[in-house]
């Protein structure tokens, strides 16, 4: 079975990565969030391959001959998503505890702008897919 990618899904996705490079940036230009680059660059690598992921999984869920595949696959991305990225932020913690207790907030900022990204894609193909 072949999975097409959607060139808006793409350039939306290197959209926000280039947007959050930006946010690293201006959020490296003060003092209590320069010790935590690994962290943000860490988070942001991470966000764009699992969010990549999930919408080839999401569209092969739409394909599948499981109707519930989709509801399935939603509902454990948001717990997964939720693990990993309190995994990675658990390890941090541990081999370079922060200094500042501010050093979440870029790590924050990249959480949202890849969850609106993944919502509007995915309630994009699910309404594609009804159709």
């Amino acid at each position: 079975m072949e999975i097409k990618t959607n060139n808006n899904f793409l350039k939306y996705l290197t959209f926000s990565f280039i947007f959050n490079i930006v946010i690293i940036f201006i959020f490296y230009q003060f003092e209590p969030f320069r010790q935590d680059l690994i962290l943000y660059i860490t988070t942001l690598a991470f966000m764009v391959v699992y969010t990549f992921g999930f919408y080839i999984a999401a569209l092969k869920a739409l394909k599948s001959s499981n109707k519930m595949a989709f509801i399935q696959l939603v509902m454990a991305n948001v717990f997964l998503k939720l693990v990993a990225l309190m995994s990675i932020i658990a390890i941090y913690n541990k081999i370079m505890p922060p200094k500042s207790k501010f050093f979440v907030i870029p790590f924050l900022v990249t959480y949202v702008i890849f969850t609106v990204l993944e919502t509007a894609f995915v309630y994009n193909i699910s309404n594609k897919n009804k159709q």
